[in-house]
């Protein structure tokens, strides 16, 4: 076990480290929307707004190379 495996101690290893906090303010009815779509995937609210982000990375990088290809 490496030291940095002991200091964050037990619970599901992650793939990724998350080191990086990222704090922004939404709306009621935002936050709404987010806990249920979190709730109905069975993922936290943090886990569902990375998924997104991921998505709209992949696809601005289709329409970008779409672009290029035209």
């Amino acid at each position: 076990m490496t030291d940095d495996n002991k200091k964050r101690g037990p619970g599901r290893p992650t793939e990724k480290r998350k080191d990086t906090i990222l704090r922004l303010r939404i709306d009621t009815d935002t936050h709404r929307k987010l806990s249920e779509c979190a709730a109905v995937r069975q993922v936290s609210m943090s886990e569902l707004v990375r998924e997104a982000i991921d998505e709209i990375f992949r696809r601005e990088k289709e329409k970008q190379q779409k672009n290029e290809a035209e």
